[in-house]
């Protein structure tokens, strides 16, 4: 802890950088059982398989492993590579069920470390032209996440994998304060796509926040790319960010970017925050009440 202060002493922070969810967006009961539900649809619908569970399979540890890994950071690619999974599981035992051939927490694992950083990306790009193309499985998730009526209003056509609400109503924000009142630039770097994220502004009340301090899965970067953090200091004429992430993949991009420094929120990092060199608190309130 002494290194940071002397840390926040000699280099001013001159922007923060927020990751949206678990940090801006507490969206535990979100995108979890958005993947959840969209592999139960895509077993029963596109592999001929019995969903013959809800989303209680694909439990919170199950979801933390995912985060826990930085190949893992797309929750599309996280509902392939479980899909692959009960597939291979199918085929050994000539199960259907999806109780039967989901994988418990130590199988998942061990079929996460199968996987090296870029690996799930080649595998799934080899596989675009099989019996489910990651393509097939984002336009499901899409539909569940924004519901019936947002997708309508969102894509101009009507859903077809889900009746009502979608899960994006689920979420809360995690910061009371509006973004101009922060005291020093803000820059968002986020997974999400820009109408995700305008989800997301919407519960933050964040309408009015510049676009071109977004950097979003449209721009064509992905963590753990350092390029986002690039972008937003350019675009802001800063160079010292307190970056604000919850996953090993905000963090490998912390790594890759060289430069100010990395907040861990929430629950997946805290075991490693004081060996590897960064700062841990549970809540972005916390976090921000502390450093600022």
């Amino acid at each position: 802890m002494r290194l940071w202060k002397k840390w926040l002493r000699e280099t001013t922070p001159d922007i923060l950088i927020f990751d949206v969810d678990g940090v801006l967006i507490d969206s535990c009961e979100s995108f979890r059982l958005v993947t959840a539900e969209t592999v139960r649809w895509c077993w029963e619908n596109f592999l001929g398989g019995s969903a013959d569970c809800e989303c209680e399979v694909y439990t919170p540890e199950h979801f933390r492993l995912c985060k826990s890994h930085p190949a893992f950071n797309d929750d599309t690619v996280i509902a392939w590579a479980l899909l692959r999974c009960m597939e291979r599981n199918r085929g050994q035992t000539g199960e259907k069920s999806m109780k039967e051939v989901f994988p418990t927490l130590e199988a998942w694992a061990n079929e996460l470390n199968t996987y090296g950083r870029r690996e799930v990306v080649e595998e799934t790009a080899r596989r675009e032209t099989e019996t489910l193309p990651l393509s097939e499985i984002r336009a499901v998730m899409e539909e569940i996440y924004y519901g019936e009526e947002t997708y309508a209003e969102y894509k101009g056509k009507a859903a077809h994998c889900i009746k009502g609400e979608g899960f994006w109503k689920q979420e809360k924000p995690a910061l009371s304060q509006d973004w101009k009142d922060l005291n020093l630039p803000v820059g968002i770097y986020t997974g999400r796509t820009r109408k995700e994220m305008f989800l997301a502004q919407r519960r933050l009340n964040w309408l009015d926040f510049p676009e071109d301090m977004l950097i979003t899965s449209d721009d064509k970067i992905l963590k753990p790319s350092p390029l986002g953090l690039t972008a937003l200091c350019q675009r802001s004429g800063t160079g010292n960010p307190l970056f604000f992430g919850d996953t090993v993949s905000d963090k490998e991009t912390w790594l890759a970017f060289r430069k100010g420094a990395f907040i861990a929120i929430g629950p997946i990092l805290k075991a490693e925050a004081f060996r590897e060199g960064f700062l841990h608190f549970d809540t972005l309130e916390d976090a921000l009440s502390a450093l600022l």
